[in-house]
């Protein structure tokens, strides 16, 4: 499983030698600083070129410094610092993006600075500080919003995506991959798109849902194909190999791993081949191949090692140079002695590996079963744990909640005992005027508590799956005319008017009375926390594949610590409107369900003291594909 992102064409694609590349920068003296950022820029990601990478971006950035040219300097220092990433020196890495980082606060440049910003966010990443590197992404994010660096954004919501999904925040990572490739279908960039599709597939992957994971991994498998990019077809297979391997469909996982591992092959794919026989040596365990499973567990093991050790080539062979040139004589000695050592030892080496293997096969499948049984347990008990402190934090959390409601429910019974109280005692001692007065405030009352009691009820059949949903093609305008009707009284009360802009003919496909009331909820949510003489507006609208309705007011604002739990009861909280009205914030839970329910999601968008807007989305169907 792939948590990153992944840019593949650069990846799958070096096979220049050398030798020949020296050639290249031998014969053209015209343009050479061009040529060298364009070489290093194409060889970045390999590290067999790793030093000529950096020796080539160390002329560079003497040429860039020597034209004062900051602007490519800094696009240098930040070539340096994913040179250094790619072999895991991140103290370099970090040296380099900072140092672009000080030049631009001299010459700002907003596309440069976001950059840098997500590159730190990457280093984070890789050292699984997820805090850390969330707030580099949403720092890159925020000055990519600032410039409407639509291309930058698309980046910036795939990588703040990956670090929710890392801290197992899955709904805020589904909310910025479906904004990534929203953007990445906007500018037709299907590069992203297939990114954003890998990264769609793994959180589904990391959710249990297999279906969506294998739907989202075909389409990325479509794309590749319809590039001709056999790299991200064999990517996409594997992908899907791990899913069928963990629904437990043996041979369709064998025969993507099989697809996968042959395409890898053929491209020389040497890390990848790496990743397949690990997932080949857990197939083999798992339908007790026992011999298969040690045999792809060793080639794992054997392209890793020398991974490892490639890695670090580049600094052995300027140790090795010094030493040869200090101790030259002596080394060849030695290694004369060694030599001969070393076939003695061959020798005996040869016999205790036929015993080694013996031993292997004999107790390897005892050691298979036996980790299995335990690791099986360790996470049975994890899970009891984890379920168990779930479930006392939810009776916390509702005990508060229904303490919440109960004091609500109250304030208004206490006025109806009241006036009533009033009225039976002295009613002939009241004028017109005071009567008035007191039968508007026993309707007010009688209002409050009827819709916080026909909530309530809405969240209990909600919480005990008794409520169904029933999805029929309906007129958004209609449903949105008529809760403007029935708000009109409260409108009235405060001197607030409501705009309307949704198309005439819009169909909308989904439960009918739920939407009618996430709606509702939110347009007397907006009444109570909006300023009298203020505009309140409805909007919807088809975007992609979803229908966006949002209501839009003039209030209070939301700070933005409490937008992340909003819509959860155990994070809810109450706070008076601008006329005083009280509430128990149950409205906004049953939004939530009520659009999740129907396949949508819900946010809110707000600064204190700036108005909020509440948006939620519902997927799109063409009403002539339900005849």
């Amino acid at each position: 499983m792939v948590l990153f992102f992944v840019t593949l064409g650069s990846v799958f694609a070096q096979t220049t030698k050398l030798d020949s590349l020296k050639a290249v920068l031998k014969e053209n003296k015209t343009n050479r600083l061009a040529l060298l950022i364009d070489i290093s820029d194409q060889y970045l990601d390999s590290i067999n070129y790793h030093d000529f990478v950096l020796s080539c971006l160390q002329e560079a950035l003497d040429s860039a410094t020597s034209q004062k040219n900051d602007s490519l300097v800094v696009n240098i220092y930040n070539y340096l610092g994913l040179a250094n990433y790619n072999i895991g020196d991140f103290e370099r890495a970090t040296d380099h993006f900072y140092k672009g980082l000080n030049l631009l606060d001299k010459k700002p440049n907003t596309r440069q600075t976001a950059k840098l910003y997500n590159n730190l966010g990457m280093i984070f990443d890789e050292m699984e500080d997820f805090d850390r590197a969330l707030s580099f992404y949403a720092e890159s994010y925020r000055i990519d919003s600032l410039s409407n660096n639509e291309q930058g954004l698309i980046g910036s919501h795939l990588n703040l995506g990956i670090s929710y999904q890392n801290l197992k925040k899955y709904e805020l990572a589904r909310k910025n991959y479906d904004r990534a490739y929203q953007l990445a279908e906007k500018l037709n960039d299907s590069s992203s798109m297939v990114h954003v599709l890998n990264n769609q597939g793994t959180l589904a992957y990391d959710l249990k849902n297999y279906d969506e994971s294998l739907a989202y991994y075909q389409q990325a498998l479509d794309l590749y194909e319809k590039a001709g990019d056999l790299g991200g077809v064999a990517f996409a297979k594997n992908n899907m190999g791990l899913v069928y391997l963990d629904q437990k469909q043996y041979p369709k996982a064998l025969a993507y791993f099989h697809e996968a591992l042959e395409i890898a092959a053929k491209l020389n794919l040497y890390a990848f081949q790496g990743d397949i026989y690990g997932n080949l040596s857990i197939y083999y365990e798992e339908v007790q191949d026992y011999k298969n499973a040690f045999d792809y567990y060793s080639k794992y093991n054997e392209v890793y090692d020398s991974l490892s050790s490639e890695r670090q080539d580049h600094m052995i062979r300027k140790l090795e140079a010094q030493y040869q040139a200090e101790k030259k004589q002596r080394e060849i000695l030695e290694l004369q002695q060694e030599n001969r050592l070393q076939r003695q030892l061959l020798s005996s080496t040869k016999n205790m590996q036929v015993y080694l293997y013996v031993i292997l096969f004999l107790v390897i499948p005892f050691l298979i079963v036996l980790f299995v049984l335990l690791r099986k347990e360790k996470l049975l008990a994890r899970e009891l744990h984890e379920k168990t402190r779930e479930l006392k934090k939810l009776n916390v959390a509702k005990d508060r909640f229904f303490s919440i409601i109960a004091h609500d429910l109250k304030n208004p019974f206490n006025a109806l005992v009241s006036y009533t109280s009033l009225l039976r005692s002295d009613f002939d001692s009241f004028t017109k005027e005071e009567l008035s007065q007191i039968i508007t405030d026993l309707n007010d009352a009688t209002e409050q508590g009827f819709a916080l009691l026909e909530n309530l009820l809405y969240w209990t059949r909600s919480q005990t799956n008794r409520i169904k949903v029933y999805k029929t093609f309906f007129n958004l305008k209609r449903i949105v005319d008529n809760v403007v009707s029935l708000a009109n009284p409260n409108l009235a009360a405060k001197s607030q008017t409501i705009e309307v802009d949704i198309d005439h003919e819009l169909m909308v496909f989904a439960d009918k009375d739920m939407i009618a009331t996430v709606i509702r909820n939110l347009v007397f949510n907006s009444i109570k926390f909006s300023y009298p003489n203020t505009v309140i507006r409805i909007e919807g609208k088809k975007i992609g594949q979803s229908i966006q309705i949002s209501v839009i007011d003039q209030g209070v604002g939301i700070d933005a610590e409490k937008q992340h739990n909003f819509f959860n009861y155990e994070e809810n909280t109450t706070t008076a409107g601008t006329a005083g009205e009280t509430g128990s914030g149950l409205g906004l839970v049953i939004c939530r369900e009520f659009v999740e329910k129907n396949d949508g999601l819900i946010w809110v968008e707000s600064e204190e003291g700036q108005g909020a807007t509440f948006r939620f989305t519902i997927p799109y169907i063409e009403p002539e594909e339900k005849h």
